[in-house]
């Protein structure tokens, strides 16, 4: 049994399996993955049927893994190893050394199996209230300025990521002398991806766009972060663990105030 490339015409299916297997969130982005990395989205079929999917994002050296589910009834029985360990196989042959994800409190018993290894903690918040219309962004940012921001932030080339979305979705940027000091996006309701060099120019960033949004994902470290985000208005909704396996990236986790999603750091 061995899982195959998933394409859009897949998108209603996996959609329908994320949901059951509680990923609204890998619901929600795995179009996107889709087209970020169309030979790194796999399915495993049995009867016919759609039983299991994962993503596998390259950010050289990393190879970000999302959207591991099983459908309910099939969990227990292997195919989540299976998922993963393919990913693995094909992450080598693009050259990538590390693998990382956020996992839930379930799924890291099956990564601490394969060896994944617990960095830190990742924190969900969410706005209780809905989110009121956005503000028009007061500028934007070079985006060789935002991709190097970003490689310092996570350690970790998402060129094709940062890219895509930054010409997709509204964004703001801050400044001081001269130099990028914090930027963000308006992802539908989310908040983020988010860097800052700056607290002042993060909490500026977070005071305008927080009560347009409702749901952010924080690196539990970064306590600036998110004592910024609940001065804001956001409670804690449920943690992940931000787990390895190989080398842990140099990465700056207090550069890193939001992050994209769960499937894609």
């Amino acid at each position: 049994m061995t899982p195959r490339l998933l394409t859009v015409d897949d998108l209603p299916a996996c959609v329908d399996l994320l949901t059951r297997a509680g990923l609204a969130g890998g619901a929600a982005n795995i179009g996107r993955y889709l087209r970020w990395q169309p030979d790194g989205c796999f399915g495993l079929e049995l009867e016919g049927a759609l039983v299991g999917t994962v993503t596998l994002l390259a950010q050289p050296p990393i190879g970000f893994v999302g959207c591991m589910a099983v459908a309910p009834e099939r969990q227990g029985t292997g195919l989540g190893r299976l998922l993963l360990e393919h990913a693995h196989t094909i992450g080598r042959r693009w050259g990538l050394t590390t693998f990382g994800l956020e996992a839930t409190e379930s799924g890291a018993v099956l990564y601490r199996k394969l060896g994944y290894v617990t960095e830190h903690g990742s924190v969900i918040l969410q706005r209780p209230s809905p989110p009121s219309l956005a503000p028009r962004p007061s500028s934007s940012a070079d985006l060789a300025a935002v991709l190097d921001l970003d490689r310092a932030a996570t350690g970790a080339d998402r060129t094709p990521m940062i890219r895509d979305l930054a010409s997709q979705f509204p964004g703001d940027a801050i400044s001081v002398a001269g130099t990028l000091a914090a930027w963000c996006l308006l992802i539908g309701e989310r908040l983020g991806p988010m860097h800052a060099r700056d607290v002042g120019a993060g909490r500026a960033l977070v005071e305008r766009y927080a009560p347009a949004t409702s749901l952010v994902l924080v690196p539990g470290p970064n306590e600036t972060a998110l004592r910024a985000l609940i001065d804001a208005g956001f409670v804690e909704n449920r943690r992940l663990e931000r787990m390895w396996l190989g080398r842990i990236p140099d990465a700056n986790v207090a550069l890193q105030w939001t992050l994209a999603s769960p499937g894609a750091g």
